[in-house]
């Protein structure tokens, strides 16, 4: 291309009504380019639909679109009548969260084609370029950071294959409209070369966290008093514990291995929803595992607290890219993780975290106690965890492999 493209990034949600991964990993995207100087503009589908006056310095660059909540209830009805009786005691919703796309995009069509964009960066979950009206010329580049199939194929006996499966017959629909395809893992590239039929050329290129952010939000005090532990005390960050592919089932006896292992007072911080099955346990914790369980933060309210821990554990046994381990990274607090999914992307075994080859929670327990018994060992591999982030996650670096592939 010539010129500078006209690039359109569409996404579901957005900052600050949403801190979810994929929103944010767009939003961010669209501040990169726009920083670079391209014209750019966001469109969300299944947002609130506000109007946000002071969008920062992208005023004016996001159109917020979204799906009535009664038609999202009414649809939800019918998909859990639906599912209940074709997967009884199945999870499913990755069919019904394709068909609660269609209104929002229906308001995103109309707004992209008086931007006109000469590119077009869309997400896969919901299927939102099954709606896409494509403008004439325009290109239409998928990020692939969900496949319904990943978590249906996992035999937990909790996702249904399906919802899993009919979901991708009307992704693949949706590809007839997509001519190139990034994924922000080799994990993720992997189910979607195994997962769908296409042709067009293929890019890893990881989800973009901007820096400043993190380092503009100031470390929450009182975390440790809270949980009636000394300054000094050791504290973990769980990111997330609200589902059984987060690894929440594997939580009570790590922690209890631990409780064994240090014998002395110790910090849990887990922010938002809690696995229902976890959340039975913890009573039963031993009473030197000091919990913290706040329910949903504020993306700032969550930062804080994750720069106030030790160190963090990372359960997930399947997961795409997660945004939290890039965002711990960034905050200068090694991750524990198990060598699963797109983990092995961001964690690298003593740089920034640690990573197990098998879902081993006796190694696992012990090397986490013994990083809390050597806190000079802790603050070396903190202090690498930071000089990593800025070599390999440097968003300057990662918008221009963005800019190559779209330009290219």
């Amino acid at each position: 291309m010539a010129s500078r493209p006209r690039i359109a990034v569409i996404s579901d949600t957005a900052p600050p009504t949403s801190g979810g991964g994929v929103g944010v990993a767009h939003y961010n995207l669209v501040r990169a380019l726009h920083r670079e100087g391209y014209p750019v503009q966001l469109f969300l589908f299944f947002d609130g639909g506000d109007l946000i006056e002071d969008e920062g310095e992208l005023t004016g660059l996001v159109h917020r679109f979204g799906t009535s909540k009664r038609l999202l209830k009414l649809l939800r009805i019918a998909n859990g009548r639906l599912f209940g009786r074709l997967s009884p005691g199945r999870a499913a919703w990755n069919v019904v969260d394709i068909f609660g796309t269609w209104p929002g995009m229906l308001k995103v069509n109309k707004a992209l084609a008086k931007f006109a964009p000469d590119v077009i960066v869309i997400p896969d979950h919901g299927a939102p370029a099954l709606w896409l009206r494509k403008p004439k010329n325009a290109e239409v580049i998928l990020i692939a950071h969900h496949n319904p199939m990943r978590l249906a194929d996992m035999n937990l006996e909790v996702y249904s294959e399906l919802d899993a499966r009919w979901a991708v017959t009307l992704e693949q629909r949706s590809l007839r409209k997509v001519s190139k395809v990034i994924s922000p893992s080799r994990h993720m590239q992997e189910w979607f070369l195994s997962t769908y039929d296409f042709e067009g050329e293929q890019a890893v290129i990881p989800n973009l966290v901007i820096a400043e952010d993190l380092q503009a939000v100031p470390l929450a005090s009182g975390l440790r008093s809270r949980l009636g532990l000394p300054d000094n005390a050791f504290v973990i960050c769980v990111p997330s514990a609200q589902a059984v592919v987060k690894g929440t089932r594997l939580l009570p006896d790590i922690l209890t291995g631990l409780a064994e292992k240090l014998r002395r007072p110790f910090g849990v911080f887990i922010p938002g929803e809690l696995d229902a099955e976890f959340e039975k346990k913890l009573p039963f914790l031993p009473e030197v595992v000091r919990l913290y369980t706040p329910g949903r933060l504020t993306w700032q309210e969550y930062i804080g607290l994750l720069k106030s821990c030790s160190l963090g554990m990372f359960l997930s046994l399947r997961d795409n890219y997660s945004m939290s381990l890039v965002e711990a990274t960034h905050c200068g607090v090694p991750m524990v993780a198990f060598d699963a999914g797109g983990n092995a992307d961001i964690v690298s075994h003593g740089v920034n975290g640690l990573l197990f080859d098998e879902v081993d929670i006796a190694k696992l327990t012990d090397a986490v106690a013994e990083l809390a018994d050597a806190p000079e060992k802790l603050e070396a591999l903190r202090n690498k965890c930071l000089a990593d982030a800025s070599e390999r996650f440097d968003s300057q670096k990662i918008v221009k492999e963005y800019l190559r592939f779209i330009e290219d």
